[in-house]
């Protein structure tokens, strides 16, 4: 299957063997581990685990840290 997943602002094609995917494997695809971004389906956040389907709506998010609170 191809999914459509937005990702630093620009939509990308990802293409699968499979019809159902696992958010891990979207960010394997990306080369992103799940330490440094998450996936976002249908405007939630998932787990890697989560099956998403070619009618999603994917968007992948880098993690950020550090900063001051002031």
């Amino acid at each position: 299957m191809d999914l459509k997943v937005k990702y630093r602002g620009q939509e990308k094609i990802l293409n699968f063997d499979k019809d159902k995917v696992k958010a891990k494997d979207v960010l394997k695809a990306l080369g992103l581990s799940k330490d440094f971004a998450f996936v976002v389906k249908n405007g939630e956040i998932v787990d890697e685990n989560e099956t998403i389907t070619q009618n999603d709506e994917v968007r992948v998010i880098n993690a950020i840290s550090g900063g001051k609170i002031s």
